[in-house]
């Protein structure tokens, strides 16, 4: 591009928002036409015109900051992207610059350019999927750390007297047809959503959220019997609480339909049988040797289940858990007796004390190793007498910043609870079935209620028409 050119683009690209911001916000009408002339004037400049050069090297990214000109920076984004002038890798000039869009993009700005974002989703989705790398994993992890507290009721129109810039009690002040930023989704597509967070959470080994995010799956609403996405759920959340905890918990969440407990454990029973020689194995100081066959044995069972990764992981965690299991008898062993009972190789005392300092370091075991010695043999291992005492000790201010933490989220959520309670008693499909329900308490006893629903949304299409 001519430096005449760029002299003349630059000045419309930066045009809005005004920067630096003004004394006085712009008010919600001069913003929404404002911003609706820049998307005006952004389509009608050719796509070689953004993807030129600008003086001194370099391009219109390198200039545009995508926090402050969302909408120029994601037009040039995507001319890049469709020139196809650039190979995409994980880890290359345009992944990088599409990825600190999507960390850095104003999320007022974008209310107004949908389908151009839904684009920019689309690439970077096509290109994760493509690679299936470690970096891919944790460039979603921002995204889904953000809790979600509701999903959007889809209208067609803007609320009356509100445009998209507004504040909106909800995003279902936003998400319409006219903005085009979200389609109709389905409940298999929240199902989706959750065992894929899932998925990346196990891949950066946070079990915690990993868990979370699968009993999510296994206690949504449904009608019937459990779907193969709660089943697949199902035997990831027996793995991943093997790998966190050291144990399956007794039963399902509390919340779980009874109908899809009873599917998700007939298809998951090898898995159960998996859990069950961990504990036995674990409450009889078992060496590994039996979960090691278990595991042979299913081993084209875990291929095909796509576990095989997280099934590999299993003896490890049987370590490591056999020596935080030792304290429950022991205030302070010789390293020789762990080595004996816990290591693949009871001979190889040095490797021993590097696992168990790996452990002592990584938060797994509250514990000190006394070097008594050279020979790693004669050394000792403590285990702390309580969470107050030892390497896990947190100092009264840790422990303050902690509870604000916890009162904090707490409130949080109880704040959502309340807002999603009074608009679940407005919605229509709740009311509708609240008269469903009375109806059928009315009627006379032995008339076929066979009909009845006991869940008032439509799992098919959760953002239908609204």
């Amino acid at each position: 591009m001519a430096p005449r050119d760029m002299e003349y683009l630059l000045p419309q690209l930066l045009s809005f928002p005004p920067h630096p911001p003004p004394p006085l916000p712009l008010s919600d009408q001069v913003y929404d036409k404002e911003i609706k002339t820049l998307r005006l004037v952004l389509n009608e400049i050719p796509a070689n015109a953004l993807t030129g050069g600008v003086p001194n090297g370099g391009d219109l990214l390198d200039i545009l900051d995508p926090s402050i000109n969302t909408l120029p920076y994601l037009y040039v984004l995507l001319a890049h992207i469709h020139a196809g002038r650039q190979k995409v890798i994980i880890g290359g000039s345009l992944w990088l610059k599409t990825l600190n869009f999507l960390e850095r993009f104003d999320p007022i700005q974008v209310r107004y350019v949908g389908v151009e974002f839904r684009r920019v989703i689309l690439f970077m989705q096509n290109t994760a999927l493509a690679s299936n790398t470690a970096s891919t994993f944790r460039a979603a992890k921002p995204v889904i750390d953000k809790d979600l507290y509701e999903f959007p009721s889809f209208a067609k129109t803007q609320p009356s007297g509100q445009l998209p810039c507004s504040q909106h009690d909800t995003s279902s002040g936003f998400i319409t047809d006219q903005t085009e930023l979200s389609g109709t989704f389905s409940y298999r597509d929240v199902l989706q959503y959750f065992l894929y967070g899932a998925i990346v959470y196990m891949a950066l080994r946070e079990w915690t959220r990993a868990i979370l995010f699968l009993e999510i799956v296994l206690t949504t609403p449904t009608k019937s019997n459990a779907s193969q996405i709660q089943v697949e759920a199902y035997k990831k959340w027996i793995l991943a609480s093997l790998l966190a905890r050291g144990e399956v918990p007794g039963s399902l969440p509390k919340t779980t339909s009874p109908q899809v407990a009873k599917n998700v454990r007939a298809l998951g029973r090898p898995y159960e049988a998996l859990g069950e020689i961990f504990k036995e194995g674990l409450a009889k100081e078992q060496d590994v040797r039996r979960l090691n066959a278990e595991i042979h044995t299913g081993h084209q069972r875990w291929i095909g289940d796509h576990n095989l990764t997280l099934v590999l992981q299993v003896p490890d965690a049987y370590r490591q858990f056999s020596i935080v299991r030792l304290e429950l008898t022991y205030a302070a062993l010789p390293l020789l007796i762990v080595t004996q009972r816990t290591s693949p190789d009871s001979k190889d005392h040095a490797e021993t004390a590097q696992y168990v300092a790996m452990m002592i370091s990584n938060g797994q075991l509250n514990a000190t190793l006394d070097r008594t010695s050279q020979d790693p043999q004669s050394w000792i291992l403590r285990f702390a007498m309580s969470s107050s005492a030892g390497p896990q000790t947190r100092s009264e201010q840790e422990q303050y910043e902690e509870l604000v933490r916890q009162a904090s989220r707490t409130a949080k959520l109880a704040d959502h609870v309340r807002e999603t309670d009074r608009k679940l008693s407005l919605s229509r499909e709740y009311i509708n079935w609240m008269k469903q329900a009375k109806s059928e308490a009315n009627a006379p006893q032995g008339e076929d209620s066979s009909t009845a629903t006991a869940y008032p949304f439509d799992e098919e299409d959760i953002m239908g028409d609204g």
